[in-house]
């Protein structure tokens, strides 16, 4: 199935050009390929000045799993095996079940436990952990979100430059003229559809996608303290249910 964003930016595109044809306009005259590479490009070169190559790369790294179909992980289902080993074997028997997890921040968790790291020591390194990914995962939704901010200024650049070819040829006649100036607004056209179409709903997707993985983390990180304090299943159940409603 198709993501909700992907179709969101999908119907939003279809639109404008539907409108286009409503209006009687021709698409043709709406497609101007030195106003587009000014705002492509314009647009990138201002984003990689603004963020390192390797910040950029992230973010559209971080865009591909957003908007992938991820499989939603049940930590309950997770936490309860993890609580019937510890009560069968011990904590030290759960090292092994860490091995097996593709998960680094409930693979560090469980191992702090084995490591028989007292639990303020737990929350402090797990918590910090945890800052440091969310404030990664929103650095991305940053990227895209300034990104669109530069996009509509790009387009106005692009309209002077036009507006000024126009101004230097006003002996064309009246019909050049009007397609001159109309030429010239095609930039201002793509730098805010560029913007508000598909930069800012991937930004906001990624926002989105931060605060749930944010969260898996908040519960994980409750998780792993009551595992730790020997807790019974309902309290280790109510302990993370908070923060897997999302």
């Amino acid at each position: 199935m198709i993501h909700s964003t992907l179709l969101g930016i999908l119907a939003a595109v279809l639109s404008v050009f539907v409108a286009i044809l409503i209006e009687g306009a021709s698409l043709r005259s709406f497609f101007h390929l030195p106003a587009m590479l000014l705002i492509v490009g314009g647009t990138l070169g201002a984003t990689f000045a603004s963020y390192s190559i390797s910040q950029v790369t992230k973010a559209v790294k971080d865009t591909k799993f957003a908007l992938s179909r991820r499989r939603e992980k049940d930590l309950k289902l997770i936490f309860f095996r993890f609580w019937e080993k510890a009560r069968k074997d011990g904590l030290l028997s759960l090292e092994d079940e860490a091995k097996k997890l593709d998960n680094p921040f409930l693979q560090k968790g469980i191992q702090l436990i084995v490591d028989g790291s007292d639990p303020r020591t737990i929350e402090e390194i797990l918590w910090e952990a945890h800052e440091e990914e969310e404030k990664n995962d929103l650095k991305s939704a940053k990227v895209f979100e300034t990104a669109a901010g530069f996009s509509p200024t790009v387009g106005i650049i692009g309209t002077v430059l036009g507006l000024v070819t126009v101004l230097e040829n006003l002996d064309g006649g009246t019909k050049v003229l009007g397609q001159g100036i109309a030429t010239a607004f095609i930039a201002t056209f793509y730098g805010i559809s560029f913007a508000n179409l598909i930069l800012l709903p991937i930004s906001n997707q990624l926002k989105v996608v931060a605060k749930q993985e944010s969260n898996e983390r908040q519960a994980i990180m409750r998780g792993i303290l009551s595992l730790q304090s020997g807790e019974n299943r309902r309290i280790l159940a109510e302990r993370i249910e908070p923060f897997v409603k999302y």
